[in-house]
């Protein structure tokens, strides 16, 4: 058996700045904002967008979230959170600011941030207190 191309092909999500009703793998979407020099996904619209992981997805600078599905957590919503350890940043995560996310479903993605972000979330989801 000869294979002649055991590359994985993808079609590009492209810039944005709005996505509606698409499905969005997180570290594809990171990846492709990196060769473009971008580190952070600042100022877009996810729309009826299906993202999944696996992912870190780190909300800074004012991230909506709206009639969002945030996924399985597995009986406890704390279960999708993960506090950040270090005082300034966070590595490994996909970066997203400014950012609306509205009617979204999230699969296999946990979410990070400030405090106030972790604890405003897990208001919103419902849950014990951490």
């Amino acid at each position: 058996m000869k294979i002649e191309d055991d590359m994985l092909k993808l079609p590009l999500i492209g810039v944005g700045p709005a996505y509606e009703g698409v499905q969005i793998w997180l570290p594809q979407l990171i990846l492709e904002a990196a060769q473009r020099g971008e580190a952070v996904i600042t100022g877009k619209t996810f729309r009826n967008c299906f993202l999944e992981g696996p992912a870190v997805l780190l909300a800074v600078g004012g991230c909506r979230f709206d009639n969002c599905n945030m996924g399985d957590a597995m009986g406890d919503t704390r279960n999708l959170l993960l506090a950040p350890v270090g005082p300034q940043k966070v590595t490994g995560t996909v970066t997203f600011s400014d950012c609306s996310f509205v009617d979204c479903r999230f699969l296999r993605v946990g979410f990070t941030g400030a405090p106030e972000f972790l604890a405003n979330i897990q208001q919103v989801l419902g849950g014990a207190a951490a």
